[in-house]
């Protein structure tokens, strides 16, 4: 990754004057902020629902597996690539747990519980396995390999359950404990189990991308791929990691929905998580080109989506309308992206 250089010469005027940010580039550089702060104070004006401690957890809870999947896209993303097989992964996924505890006998609430979720988030890490062999190892293009993926994933989940949705036993010690996970809230404090789970994955991922040796390579591959084989580091193994990690993401994203909801439906295929994840990791100021890109401002831009997702339930705007209104802020994200690297330029 290249560095800044280190001057430690004291700056002339000009270069003072080069250093002061107009309020135009203030506003194209820290547009993803500036953009949750206004669509915010908007909301809580348009509704009063808005800032109750009722739609408040409801849209935290809604976030979870968009933030848990978020944070294996903004990844892909950095290294130059892309992943349209996430919401196929998270359906297989669920239904692999939903399987577990309906077909397969996994339903006492111990450890057995604990395998069908494992054989959910087994069921997205090999699915990212492949991803991560085609595109880091044959040199595929991700957009096809995950393209295709999208759709066998698709077609894996409707194979399986034929259609139908699985329905988990309610009376079940298996039902209570998994389903409780989503439902049940730290006591005296309301916050939900998932969104504290989501919160620490979300730090881990912090962390990793920060302060890791991983988290540089990321970035150098991202940056200039050719550099970092040229300088003798392994490419191909941390490309391969990085999909393996988005599917195993979409595993453990898997799980969440179907304790959300108790059920399991290859339906799941068309929840929006490819559009909303791709779009809050580039409302962050990720480059489709690779090599930027942040946690924190990931975590922003999931949230833009969801609050203009919110605003529009809570005024009770339709589905379509919505998709035209999320589509238009994703291009003004990508044009805002696209002035700021230019001012740099």
């Amino acid at each position: 990754m290249p560095q800044e250089p280190n001057n430690t010469e004291a700056p002339s005027g000009t270069a003072i004057a080069k250093q002061k940010m107009s309020a135009g580039t203030f506003l194209i550089r820290f547009n993803a902020i500036i953009i949750f702060v206004v669509l915010f104070i908007a909301a809580s004006i348009i509704s009063p629902l808005f800032l109750t401690n009722t739609n408040i957890f409801t849209v935290l809870r809604q976030q979870v597996a968009y933030l848990i999947i978020a944070m294996g896209m903004m990844m892909v993303i950095i290294t130059g690539g892309i992943d349209l097989s996430v919401s196929s992964v998270t359906a297989c996924s669920s239904i692999v747990v939903a399987l577990a505890m309906t077909q397969w006998g996994f339903t006492t609430g111990g450890w057995d519980t604990w395998v069908a979720i494992l054989m959910g988030v087994a069921t997205g890490a090999a699915f990212g396995a492949v991803n991560g062999f085609l595109v880091a190892k044959l040199h595929m293009p991700a957009f096809i390999v995950t393209l295709a993926m999208m759709y066998a994933g698709q077609g894996i989940a409707y194979m399986i359950t034929t259609g139908n949705t699985l329905m988990l036993d309610q009376s079940s010690a298996g039902y209570q404990g998994l389903v409780g996970f989503s439902k049940n809230t730290f006591s005296g404090l309301g916050i939900p189990y998932t969104v504290v789970f989501a919160l620490v994955i979300v730090v881990i991922f912090y962390f990793l991308m920060k302060h890791t040796t991983f988290g540089r390579m990321v970035y150098a591959v991202g940056s200039n791929q050719s550099a970092v084989k040229l300088a003798g580091i392994n490419s191909t193994k941390y490309l391969f990691l990085v999909y393996l990690l988005s599917g195993t993401l979409c595993g453990v994203a898997g799980v969440v929905v179907t304790s959300r909801s108790g059920n399991a439906s290859a339906l799941t295929v068309y929840t929006d998580f490819n559009m909303s994840t791709i779009a809050g990791v580039v409302i962050g100021g990720a480059s489709l080109m690779g090599g930027e890109g942040t946690v924190v401002m990931t975590v922003i831009g999931v949230f833009i989506i969801a609050v203009i997702g919110n605003i529009m339930n809570l005024v009770n705007l339709p589905s379509y309308p919505q998709m035209v209104v999320k589509a238009c802020v994703i291009i003004l994200a990508v044009l805002l992206k696209s002035l700021s690297s230019k001012k740099r330029a």
